[in-house]
C-alpha cells in the first residue's frame, strides 16, 4: 500500500470514528425521569453535564437508540459514559428474559410470548397488556384471527363512555369510531368475542427521529411486539 492510500485509509478511519462520536455529541431523548424536572420526550444536550441528587433517576436513548439509565448522585456529561449504553436490540431481548422470567403467574397473558404484528403500529386488541401510540395518530386495534365476526366494546378505565362495534370476518384491523377517542397515558378495557382485556396505552412523542430511537422506546416502555415489529422492518 502507497503512503498516500495509507493516509487516506486512515482519514476515513478517523471520519468514522468521529461521526461515531458525533451521533452522541447530539441531543437525547428522556424515557424516563424520577425525582428530576426532566419529562418523557424531553431532549437534552449530551456534551452539557447533568446533574442527579441521590434517588433521582433518568433514563436517555441516543441518536443510534442506545439507552443509559443513570442514577443519582451523578454529575457530568452523559455522553462520556455512551460505553455503559445498551443497543436497543440488547433492550428488547432483556424484555422477552424478564417477561419469560413471568411465565408462572397466574391469571394473565404476561408470560406467553406476543402476536406477531404486521406493522409496528397497531394496538392488538386480543390481549391484556401494554401498547404504544404515536402521539397525534389515530389508534387501529387489530386481531390476530379474522376469521369470523366479533363483537367488539372498547372503554376507558373510569367508564366515561363505551364504543360497540362488530368486526366484520375478513377484517384484521378496526378503528375505534368518534366521539371515542383513545389517545396514551390511559387504560382501557378492551372486549373482543365476550372476552375482556386491561390494556394501557403509553405515548410515542412524535419528535422521535428514527427508527432506531423509537424501538428503544417501544422497548423501553414495555411495548414488544411493536418494538419486534419494527426491529423486523428496519432490517
Amino acid at each position: 500500500m502507497t503512503v498516500k492510500r495509507r493516509v487516506c485509509t486512515s482519514l476515513i478511519s478517523l471520519g468514522l470514528t468521529l461521526a461515531a462520536g458525533a451521533a452522541w455529541a447530539a441531543d437525547m431523548i428522556v424515557l424516563e425521569a424520577r425525582g428530576i424536572n426532566l419529562r418523557p420526550g424531553q431532549t437534552i444536550d449530551s456534551t452539557r453535564p447533568l446533574t442527579l441528587k441521590q434517588g433521582q433517576h433518568v433514563t436517555l436513548i441516543s441518536p443510534t437508540g442506545a439507552t443509559l439509565k443513570l442514577d443519582g448522585p451523578y454529575t457530568k456529561a452523559p455522553d462520556g459514559d455512551q460505553s455503559r449504553a445498551m443497543p436497543a436490540s440488547n433492550a428488547l431481548a432483556l424484555l422477552v428474559t424478564q417477561r419469560q422470567a413471568r411465565v408462572g403467574e397466574v391469571g394473565t397473558t404476561r408470560g406467553t410470548a406476543p402476536n406477531t404484528l404486521p406493522d409496528p403500529w397497531l394496538l392488538d386488541a386480543s390481549r391484556a397488556g401494554t401498547v404504544c401510540l404515536r402521539d397525534n395518530s389515530d389508534a387501529v386495534l387489530w386481531r390476530p384471527d379474522a376469521t369470523r365476526d366479533a363483537d367488539l366494546t372498547v372503554a376507558p378505565a373510569d367508564r366515561s363512555w363505551k364504543s360497540n362495534a362488530v368486526w366484520k370476518a375478513g377484517a384484521d384491523r378496526i378503528m375505534v369510531e368518534a366521539p371515542a377517542v383513545i389517545h396514551g397515558d390511559a387504560t382501557y378495557l378492551v372486549t373482543l368475542g365476550g372476552a375482556q382485556a386491561a390494556i394501557k396505552v403509553e405515548s410515542v412523542p412524535a419528535n422521535l427521529p428514527n427508527d432506531s430511537v423509537r424501538t428503544a422506546w417501544l422497548a423501553g416502555k414495555g411495548c414488544e411486539a411493536q418494538a419486534q415489529a419494527l426491529l423486523r422492518n428496519a432490517r
